[in-house]
């Protein structure tokens, strides 16, 4: 697998940038909807070649992955090739990982990525807000 090296971008105006990878148009748009404001800046992606190439415009502090993502292009891939990658070049960027189903595997492969949380749908935007704000590497735990 090739490496992507995302760009280093500075976070502006002390806001946490969030990616939120949602192929559902309206769960995007009122998850994204939920988040921003405040702290937070949040931007969105429907697919993988999307957020990848938002992650090389520049830094996120959080992502927040649907699992249920499309194939890409014709491609056999879905929301956990996108955290392989991540975590390829990421490791410790803090991953919100949604599925429809959290079984014992879905579960058990959120921990060997070291997700830090897996929420099954539906989501309370409120509680993805709080997890998210959590997150924030200001008041990550150390």
């Amino acid at each position: 697998m090739a490496t992507i090296g995302f760009s280093r971008e500075v976070e502006q105006e002390g806001r946490t940038r969030v990616l939120l990878v949602d192929p559902y148009g309206g769960s995007r748009e009122g998850l994204g909807a939920a988040l921003r404001g405040g702290s937070l800046s949040v931007e969105t992606a429907e697919g993988i070649v999307e957020a990848v190439a938002k992650m090389q415009e520049g830094e996120f502090e959080v992502v927040i992955i649907d699992l249920d993502l499309p194939p890409a292009h014709g491609l056999a891939e879905d929301g956990w090739d996108l955290v392989r990658l991540v975590r390829e070049v990421s490791p410790a960027l803090p991953l919100v990982l949604i599925a429809a189903e959290c079984r014992p595997d879905t579960q058990a492969e959120a921990v060997r990525h070291a997700a830090a949380h897996l929420l099954e749908k539906p989501i309370n935007p409120r509680e993805l807000r709080t997890i998210v704000q959590a997150l924030r590497p200001e008041t990550a735990p150390a």
